[in-house]
């Protein structure tokens, strides 16, 4: 591979020495047209015209032959590599112009020793002419040096036969002017080479550079920018085209098993293996960790897309001998575009992805008209989201939270709501979602908190100093931002109680549980209440009641509703409530819909709850007068 590459560098050089040589030549030439027809008006004039025309013609059908071959050179070097004809060629420009310094080495002839009147002149338009060869032909010295060194040898002999002391004088400037011409031409050409090695070294560390931002290391596939550029080359090429998100399942405990060093060797055999389905002429990319792009032009052939996607999930399942307790899969979304384009093709391939992951494991989706809607709904979301939260169309309702004995009101939970001018309601996992594609979610819980704060206000106001908000936070949200600092600090430059204050820690599981519980132990230190929503699910678990800053769980709606015809979720339920007491934990329960729930609910012990049977969540105006009104009556 190194020899390949100095190789080609040299040839290189040797194409620039080429190229240099051809453009001094197209200037030189003619030149020396020109200084050999004043020789031959001279010759011509003392009588020696014969002789001159027979050695002018010479001379001149030599410089025609050597532009022929710079001609030659110029329609013939497209093999920029190959060495042993880019030295062939520079061998004939040596000969040639050693045969033209032979030529010019008649001169002596013509001026008998240079004995003759007109020697003088003949003398100087030859250190001229020689000067001329090094400067137009300093790139490649053998050229130069073959031309000067013969007229210039023969020069120094006939001035050295006339035998007298300036003669020899004269001859010994000759030798050092030839002298100096042979080491400035010797001196050229490394300076030139020099000069063409730096550049092209700098050219193809660039293209190298080039090249790696296109590839990807690991699998030596394209990565995400190299897709970009080889899908850009298909910008006026008809359609259809096909891309396939491809997202390994289940690769991650390759990783935790057997460390990243066997899972960058599967992630290559991997690579290979969808490069043996995939159709000729098809680009395949990385542009994840375990993603992979296909990408190819759809004409007829033995293959359609899903059979194409079906055989690579087969291909991708196949076990891997390296991890024999871990079995990879692969699912795929697939999209036909008419118009090449990367932002598009990928975007709607992983819808089609998550549509297919949603399904399960090794399979494939086709981008359809349903999911084209399904994209349309939320790219629609997602634009009209901040004018939403600017504008409070969309925000936080508050639902009641009661006593089951005497349905008064002891707290609120903030539920996002949000009715869209086009689709209607859209829930609050959607909202939540488009916030953190938007870059949006900070904005979202900063809104929901003020408005927290402000029914806090309202309520401290109405002396319902009893009643609790609670605001829902996802472990993720609390790990990656300030929401301490902001709760903290909110209540604090409003001067309420952090007590009427409570953070209902939602299902997601952290990251981080240690910056989790750390963020969690300043809350509860300040006096917040802190609460496991959705328990029985997720990251509510048995093991986080033994954390002691839990001060309360609300028992999963999907145990509830239908509690009173349920004896195993009674049972279910009648044992969370009794471990609450034990451990000093209060319990409600969430989605109560009827009043057989209910009373189910009051005999097994639970005191509070909340749902649709007692109040929907209203805006904060109306859940501060139902708070009021509550109060009133305890009065």
């Amino acid at each position: 591979m190194v020899l390949n590459k100095e190789a080609t560098l040299e040839a290189r050089i040797r194409q620039d020495q080429l190229a240099d040589l051809r453009a001094g030549l197209f200037v030189s030439m003619p030149i020396s047209t020109i200084l050999s027809g004043l020789i031959l008006t001279v010759q011509a004039l003392s009588g020696g015209g014969f002789a001159a025309a027979i050695w002018f013609l010479a001379v001149n059908a030599i410089n025609a032959a050597r532009l022929g071959l710079a001609r030659y050179q110029l329609k013939e070097t497209g093999r920029q590599d190959d060495l042993t004809g880019i030295s062939q060629r520079l061998r004939w420009f040596g000969i040639l112009a050693l045969l033209a310094g032979f030529a010019w080495s008649f001169l002596a002839v013509l001026t008998v020793g240079y004995t003759t009147p007109q020697a003088p002149l003949h003398l100087i338009i030859l250190a001229g002419i020689s000067a001329g060869a090094v400067t137009y032909g300093s790139s490649y010295a053998a050229a130069a040096t073959n031309f000067i060194t013969p007229p210039l040898l023969i020069t120094v002999g006939c001035l050295s036969a006339k035998g007298s002391f300036e003669d020899y004088i004269l001859a010994f400037a000759v030798l050092l002017f030839m002298g100096g011409l042979v080491r400035s031409s010797s001196i050229g050409q490394a300076r030139f080479r020099e000069a063409s090695r730096l550049r092209h070294e700098a050219e193809r560390l660039a293209a190298e550079m080039e090249r790696n931002s296109r590839e990807d290391p690991l699998t030596d596939l394209l990565n995400r920018r190299g897709l970009a550029h080889a899908i850009d080359q298909f910008e006026n090429t008809n359609g259809p085209f096909v891309a396939m998100l491809i997202d390994l399942d289940g690769f991650k405990s390759v990783n935790d098993t057997y460390g990243h060093r066997t899972g960058d060797e599967l992630l290559a055999m991997i690579a290979r293996r969808i490069e043996e389905e995939a159709p000729e002429g098809s680009t395949l990319a990385r542009i994840g960790g375990d993603e992979f792009v296909l990408f190819y032009r759809s004409l007829r052939g033995p293959l359609s897309p899903s059979n194409l996607a079906s055989n690579i999930i087969d291909k991708v399942a196949s076990p891997y001998p390296k991890v024999p307790s871990v079995r990879i899969g692969a699912s795929i979304g697939i999209y036909l575009a008419e118009r090449p384009g990367l932002t598009e093709m990928l975007l709607r391939a992983d819808v089609a992805l998550y549509t297919a992951k949603r399904r399960g494991r090794n399979e494939f989706c086709l981008f359809d008209a349903e999911l084209d809607r399904e994209l349309q709904r939320r790219q629609s979301i997602e634009r009209d989201l901040h004018s939403a939260i600017e504008t409070g169309s969309l925000g936080p309702w508050f639902q009641s939270i009661v006593r089951l004995d005497t349905e008064a009101v002891v707290g609120f939970e903030a539920l996002l709501r949000w009715s869209h001018p086009i689709h209607g309601a859209i829930s609050p996992p959607e909202i939540m979602t488009a916030a953190r594609e938007t870059g949006m979610l900070q904005l979202l819980t900063q809104t929901v908190f003020a408005d927290c704060c402000a029914l806090i206000e309202g309520l401290v106001k109405a002396d319902c100093r009893d009643v609790r908000v609670a605001m829902n936070v996802s472990p993720r949200e609390l790990e990656a931002g300030d929401i301490d600092d902001m709760v903290l600090n909110g209540l604090t430059a409003r001067g309420l109680p952090a007590t009427m204050f409570e953070i209902e820690i939602t299902e997601e599981s952290p990251v981080d549980p240690d910056r989790v519980d750390e963020k969690l132990g300043r809350l509860s230190h300040a006096g917040i209440s802190i609460a496991l929503d959705d328990f029985g699910t997720g990251f509510s678990t048995l093991a986080s009641l033994k954390d002691s800053r839990i001060g309360k769980v609300k028992i999963d709606q999907g145990f509830i509703r239908g509690l009173a015809k349920s004896r195993e979720d009674r049972l279910l339920v009648k044992a969370v409530i009794d471990l609450g007491r034990t451990l000093g934990i209060e319990v409600m329960a969430e989605g109560v819909e009827t009043e057989a729930d209910r009373q189910a609910l009051r005999k097994l012990g639970c005191r509070t709850a909340q749902g649709f049977l007692f109040s929907k969540a209203v805006p904060l105006s109306q859940a501060l007068e139902l708070a009021v009104k509550e109060h009133a009556k305890e009065l």
